[in-house]
């Protein structure tokens, strides 16, 4: 009884962001079913506000755990971009108590912007959705792994 109760709890939501100091792209998937949506691109001048937008998705999506995009350089060394994603992901854990995965993202702007290009002409409708786009890649790249095991968690 104990076990499908336990696997209960690893069954649901999973929202996943695409960080960036201007921006914070962000996608929801299901781990039943490993499909992605773009959820919403967060553009707040404030942090504080930029959390209090988070708090909001956490409350209606209620995920059981957060995917935190981790950008390395072409050659897999940390960069600048990583230790602020890095502290995005450890304050996501902090203050809602979600666990937090990282995962490489090396490439998914790139690649998000390669799919917008085939299907959206329009330039500033892009700029409004890669964000999500990537936060969707980064989500894909979380199901494909080998059972999420070489991935960072918080």
């Amino acid at each position: 009884m104990t076990e499908a109760k336990d696997h209960k709890l690893l069954v649901g939501n999973i929202l996943s962001f695409d960080f960036g100091e201007k921006r914070v792209g962000v996608a929801i998937g299901n781990n039943i079913t490993n499909n992605v949506h773009p959820l919403e691109t967060i553009e707040a001048s404030k942090k504080t506000d930029r959390y209090i937008k988070i708090e909001s998705l956490l409350e209606t999506w209620k995920p059981i755990q957060l995917i935190v995009g981790y950008p390395l350089n072409d050659d897999g060394s940390k960069s600048r971009m990583s230790a602020l994603a890095k502290k995005f992901g450890e304050k996501l854990k902090n203050k809602f108590n979600i666990p937090v995965h990282f995962i490489d993202e090396r490439f998914s702007s790139s690649e998000a912007e390669l799919r917008l290009k085939a299907l959206e002409k329009n330039l500033k409708k892009r700029k409004h959705i890669i964000d999500q786009v990537a936060a969707m890649i980064i989500l894909d790249s979380f199901f494909e792994s080998d059972k999420n095991e070489n991935n960072l968690i918080l």
